[in-house]
């Protein structure tokens, strides 16, 4: 038998022959005692993070501030805009009577009209109980409507008279007395299709209403009754 041959399995092992599958017992010894390295989770957030985080959300909370007052703010614009269209209406539709029911003109110029309303008596001149004067205050920019006080004592008076200076006198006077019709009234232009407004068979108006920074305007046309 050869030398070889003679060794015994367990001097194989001593001399660094290992059998398969076995583990060296310093290996074994090193695996146990192998530790976790691993940090353990944090929790929560930082003072930074929390910092970015309000930041954030107080960026996100004024932009939709901002957004609902444009839409707040658009929401009563077009409010307030449909409430002046509807005033310009109702007072052209007023102006718009007076002229014709009313039986001539006789005086008219950029902001006040003045009518002969109707003959009473029949006479074919205007007294005081059938005039009517429509004017503009450009200062207070508010637009009244003149009648006879009841009470007044009437007066009779040519068709070539100046009507402009008798009706202004009459208001002077009291015995033509004021009715508010509008305020807010930026402008009121009258005109005739005459010459001589006493010869006018059509009226034309323009009408501007304002608020605050809106304004709506409106062209008219009126013919008289007769």
């Amino acid at each position: 038998m050869s030398d070889i041959a003679r060794i015994k399995p367990s001097a194989l092992y001593s001399h660094g022959v290992t059998r398969r599958g076995a583990r060296d017992s310093s290996s074994r010894g090193y695996e146990k005692s192998t530790v976790s390295s691993r940090s353990p989770r944090r929790l929560g957030l930082t003072l930074v993070e929390l910092l970015m985080a309000l930041a954030i959300t107080g960026l996100i909370g004024a932009a939709i501030a901002s957004m609902l007052t444009a839409v707040s703010y658009g929401t009563s614009g077009s409010r307030d805009l449909r409430s002046l269209v509807v005033k310009n209406k109702t007072l052209s539709a007023r102006i718009t009577a007076s002229i014709r029911q009313s039986a001539q003109v006789l005086d008219a110029a950029d902001g006040y009209i003045v009518l002969w309303v109707k003959d009473l008596n029949a006479s074919g001149e205007p007294d005081l109980l059938e005039l009517k004067r429509i004017e503009l205050d450009a200062v207070a920019r508010e637009l009244t409507a003149y009648t006879p006080d009841p009470l007044a004592v009437n007066a009779a008076y040519l068709l070539t008279d100046d009507f402009d200076t008798i009706t202004n006198a009459l208001i002077v006077s009291g015995d033509l007395v004021g009715e508010l019709w509008a305020t807010g009234v930026a402008q009121w232009a009258v005109s005739v299709d005459a010459v001589d407004p006493m010869d006018a068979a059509l009226v034309s108006f323009q009408l501007t209403l304002s608020a605050g920074s809106l304004t709506d305007t409106s062209v008219n046309a009126v013919s008289l009754r007769d």
